[in-house]
């Protein structure tokens, strides 16, 4: 973990003390902190799903570690779709195929087109 600290128009990168040790820094900060929230990052509280975007803005969709269970998820209108982490449980071809049809689903509900057309 590191952050970057303005100084005379340069940034010097400072690194955080348990960047050597992973289990370590998730201990002390997980201790220190009702959530695991590393020194300079801001938390942002998830809107409803349904919540109307406004006017000149560009929504991001963030979601993560699906692990093949996309059925049910209410997913909110969005410019850009960012998903991180596992998208299948095994990395088995249908669940592949799966995550990628759930994909096209997205894509033509977000654009007003009937996937089954």
């Amino acid at each position: 973990m590191a952050h970057g600290i303005p100084s005379q128009g340069k940034v010097t990168i400072t690194v955080d003390e348990y960047s050597s040790n992973p289990t370590q820094a998730f201990t002390h900060y997980n201790i220190n902190q009702s959530r695991f929230q590393p020194p300079h990052v801001h938390m942002v509280d998830p809107i409803p799903y349904d919540t109307p975007k406004p006017a000149g803005h560009t929504r991001f969709v963030c979601v993560s570690d699906t692990h093949s269970r996309t059925d049910g998820i209410q997913m909110p209108y969005g410019d850009i779709l960012l998903h991180t982490g596992d998208f299948t449980e095994l990395g088995l071809p249908s669940e592949v195929k799966k995550f990628n049809d759930w994909l096209d689903l997205v894509f033509h509900c977000q654009h007003g087109r009937n996937p089954n057309a």
